[in-house]
């Protein structure tokens, strides 16, 4: 796959998680495989989908996610967004949290996704 075959396949993913839960859980389908590794900070190494939907909030329902920039090196795509993250009933679980990550393909699906953020803004939701 190209560079923007694979910047492609991380944009989906992201904009795909909502508008329901059940929307976010066929992106992690789609896109993840079964046995992604997910970093995210504050919580623990989640290893496979299970464990992934397991850390999720119930009622998280949708990603809203601004993109700022997007970088390729060979199958690691890098980016720096803005998100919000909304309950089933819309209010928000973080608002405005600015978040760098690296995903990593393997034949066209992520397989290794670290979120770098700092976790005050995700508790303070500034």
């Amino acid at each position: 796959m190209s560079a923007v075959e694979h910047e492609l396949v991380v944009r989906e993913f992201l904009t795909g998680m909502g508008p329901t839960p059940a929307d976010v859980r066929s992106a992690l389908d789609r896109f993840l495989t079964d046995d992604c590794v997910w970093e995210n900070p504050g919580s623990p190494v989640c290893r496979g989908k299970e464990q992934i939907v397991a850390l999720m909030p119930a009622d998280f329902a949708r990603l809203e996610v601004w993109f700022r920039c997007m970088a390729t090196v060979g199958e690691t795509v890098l980016v720096e967004r803005v998100e919000n993250m909304l309950r089933t009933d819309g209010s928000p679980i973080a608002r405005n949290l600015k978040v760098m990550a690296a995903f990593e393909l393997t034949e066209g699906r992520i397989s290794a996704w670290r979120d770098y953020f700092d976790i005050t803004d995700l508790v303070s939701g500034s």
